[in-house]
């Protein structure tokens, strides 16, 4: 009987683990888009007008890469992306476009605001290109693995 439980709860705990480990959850994700090789896709040519993630950061040196990819695209677009960092927390964010050669054309910073307040950027998806967003803190103590912060992509043309 004993045996049985210990099968049991072994089960329903792998269960929950799938459940919540493959959804947009406030549970931190180690090694979650950690580079630019494995960001996470906001938009790829063809695809929705938004995306958006409510996800902690779980260490001072986490950083979470996004990308929104009109490598494939043949038309040019407006969006803008807003990240939203919990109350107290000073998060930032940066982008890097490539061109169609991976050849990186343009970089910079956001963060203009305070602790908890949004950052956001609108841009033009260029076709043949992409921009990648590294969301990270500000400071050492900028970060909080159980308290998520929000990122939004949003396609407005």
């Amino acid at each position: 009987m004993k045996r049985l439980r210990r099968i049991f709860a072994t089960v329903a705990l792998a269960a929950c683990l799938m459940v919540f480990g493959a959804s947009n959850s406030a549970f931190a994700l180690t090694g979650f888009a950690d580079t630019m090789d494995t960001a996470a896709v906001m938009y790829r040519a063809g695809g929705g007008p938004s995306y958006d993630i409510t996800i902690p950061l779980d260490s001072p040196t986490d950083h979470d890469w996004y990308v929104v990819d009109n490598s494939g695209g043949s038309d040019t677009f407006w969006y803008y992306v807003i990240l939203t960092p919990p109350p107290g927390i000073n998060l930032q964010f940066q982008w890097v476009r490539t061109d169609a050669y991976n050849n990186i054309i343009e970089t910079g910073f956001n963060n203009f605001n305070g602790p908890g307040q949004e950052e956001g950027r609108g841009a033009s998806a260029f076709a043949g290109e992409k921009t990648y967003f590294r969301v990270m803190p500000v400071g050492y103590n900028d970060y909080d693995p159980s308290v998520p912060y929000r990122f939004q992509f949003v396609r407005t043309d």
